[in-house]
Order: C-alpha cells, then sequence, then structure tokens
C-alpha cells in the first residue's frame, strides 16, 4: 500500500475519511508503526551484538562499550534521521525504505565474513584499542544503522496527514520504537548473546531483507495500479 498517496487524500477537502476507509486507515498506522517498531528492535540488538563482535579483539574495556560502540550508533543514527528526513518528502519515499531495509539486510548477512579481516587490519596498521575499536565498529555497523535510522523520520512522515498530527505522529513511532529497543535489548542480552553470533547476525539480516522486500513490492504494485487508474481515466475522458 502507497502510504504517502494515502496521506494526501486522506484529508482532502477537510473531511476525515468515513467507515470502511476509517478502517484503512488504522490498518495502515499499525503497518507503519509495526515497521518502526522492528527496526528499533534491530538497532538495539545489533549494538549489544557489537560488544560481543569486538570483545575478542578490542576486549569490553568501557572505551570500547560506551566509547567505541555506543558513539558510533549515536553518529550512525543521526546521520540516518536526516537522510531519512529528506527521503521522506520523496514520493518514492516507500520504495527508497525498502530499499534501505534490504541493503541493510544484505550488509548483516554479509558481515560475518568479514568482522575478522577487520579488526585485524586495524592493528596491522598500528591503530592501538581505542581507536582501532572506533573504526572497527564504524566499518562494520555504521552503514546498516544508517540505513536503519531512516526509518523512524519516514514512519513519522506517512502517518502525519495535518500538521496538528506531527507531533502525535513523531509520539506514536518514537514510543513504540523505543518499546521495541527495550525488548531488543533484553532478549538480546539474556538469550541471543548465548547463541551463535554470526547465525543471529545473519538471521537478522534475512528479516530485514524480507522486510524490506515486501514493502518495496507494495511500493512498485502500488505505483502500476496507480498507472493503470490514470490510463483508464485517461481513455475514458
Amino acid at each position: 500500500m502507497d502510504y504517502q498517496s494515502s496521506n494526501k487524500t486522506r484529508w482532502a477537502n477537510g473531511r476525515k475519511p468515513l467507515g470502511r476507509e476509517l478502517g484503512v486507515e488504522r490498518l495502515r498506522a499499525v503497518e507503519i508503526i509495526l515497521i518502526a517498531s522492528i527496526c528499533g528492535w534491530f538497532v538495539m540488538e545489533l549494538e549489544i551484538l557489537a560488544v560481543r563482535v569486538l570483545a575478542p579483539y578490542f576486549g569490553s574495556a568501557v572505551y570500547v562499550v560506551t566509547g567505541s560502540v555506543i558513539g558510533v550508533f549515536l553518529l550512525s543514527l543521526s546521520a540516518g534521521y536526516m537522510l531519512g528526513g529528506w527521503l521522506s518528502r520523496k514520493d518514492n519515499s516507500q520504495r527508497t525504505l525498502g530499499v534501505n531495509l534490504m541493503a541493510a539486510g544484505v550488509w548483516l548477512c554479509a558481515m560475518p565474513f568479514f568482522i575478522e579481516p577487520v579488526c585485524d587490519r586495524m592493528f596491522d596498521i598500528g591503530l592501538g584499542e581505542k581507536l582501532g575499536s572506533l573504526l572497527s565498529a564504524l566499518v562494520l555497523f555504521g552503514a546498516p544503522t544508517l540505513l536503519l535510522g531512516t526509518v523512524s523520520p519516514t514512519a513519522v512522515r506517512w502517518l502525519t496527514t495535518r500538521a496538528s498530527d506531527s507531533g502525535l505522529s513523531a509520539g506514536l513511532v518514537l514510543a513504540f520504537s523505543t518499546v521495541a529497543s527495550f525488548a531488543g535489548c533484553v532478549v538480546t542480552a539474556f538469550y541471543l548473546v548465548l547463541l551463535s553470533m554470526r547465525q543471529t547476525i545473519c538471521a537478522s539480516g534475512v528479516v530485514l531483507v524480507a522486510v524490506g522486500g515486501v514493502i518495496f513490492l507494495q511500493a512498485v504494485f502500488q505505483s502500476k495500479r496507480n498507472i493503470s487508474s490514470k490510463v483508464e481515466i485517461s481513455q475514458g475522458e
């Protein structure tokens, strides 16, 4: 379903959607919040797993956990928020978001194969534990975290139908995605770290590819339907 096109027509002529239309809009809102929540889960899951990824090479000192890992995730998310805010203004924002999630998923699926080369390289070029862990975290987790960061501003844009609703839309997205992040933090720290770290990262990548693929295909099918509708209207005229 085309979330952005829906937002453009939802409040046409100053009327609220009624009946079946209102039910459809509520279903769209649930789907949008679910997408933001899924990405919130994976951001926190990756942050917890990043400590375990770097620990064998750089240890688990405070500068690795709070300086390198948390610092890189904060920086990457801020860049993702800015990029997502800019992309959300585009007409093809749904298709773009699907591509972003698929790209993040592919990155995670490939990550276990270049963790060791990246971390070893940091030592080979003479970097210490502090700078080495920082750059390793940036190389390994910067790109997927940035891509996941594009979700929240895009979701807020999709949910916002009027200027007066912007605060509520932002609050809903942030609240649900943060609760999902909490759940991802607890489940990862209590259970997933006990499993294979590489398999967990790959499985997360597969899920992101699937979610992104669904979003992308919905956008493609909706675009084709819109084109068909325009052709029928022009032929009727």
